[in-house]
């Protein structure tokens, strides 16, 4: 190639190089301004009587769940009744491990492990006596099964360790807190 037109094939590449990175500096409206992010400060949330616990659904609820997570824009409209019809407050809610999950991370504070589901119950009940919030993780483990007993669940850990540890004051029970689901 000839050297001239090589000088020239060069200087074309930088003239346009030159024009692609400095015209949309001077075709800027906003004059060097960007928009800058505003900062949220949480403590300024006033918690009052928010409640973090979380409570496993029943059959009935889910059910309920699951048919409107499968309805029409339509039927979503129509009012649901979303009361559950036949779950007591005397019922122990059981939650099987192999249920869907959600991407939800709370935190529970296990307090016990059976091989029997009639000593589970009985810890759970003593639990509820007490005022705290129970229920049952049912675990099939070498083909048989293992309830655990966990209260909470608790939004954070700060929480659920506070928890913990008044468990640990009040009923003389030493828990873990976990992660859950």
């Amino acid at each position: 190639m000839d050297p001239q037109l090589k000088q020239r094939v060069v200087g074309a590449a930088v003239l346009v190089a030159i024009f692609v990175v400095f015209v949309p500096i001077f075709l800027d409206e906003t004059g060097g301004r960007h928009d800058m992010p505003v900062p949220i400060s949480i403590d300024s949330v006033q918690p009052g009587d928010f409640n973090s616990r979380v409570v496993p659904l029943d059959d009935v609820m889910m059910e309920k769940v699951e048919r409107a997570m499968d309805a029409t824009p339509q039927e979503l409209v129509k009012p649901q009744d979303w009361s559950s019809t036949n779950a007591t407050a005397t019922e122990t809610p059981t939650v099987p491990v192999t249920a869907p999950r959600t991407g939800v991370t709370a935190w529970v504070i296990q307090v016990g492990s059976f091989s029997r589901e009639d000593n589970a119950k009985a810890l759970v009940e003593k639990l509820n006596k007490g005022g705290y919030t129970a229920f049952i993780e049912q675990l099939q483990d070498e083909g048989r099964f293992v309830f655990r007993v966990r209260v909470g669940p608790e939004l954070t850990k700060v929480t659920a360790d506070k928890l913990r540890d008044k468990l640990a004051k009040d009923i003389d029970l030493d828990g873990i807190v976990m992660r859950y689901p």
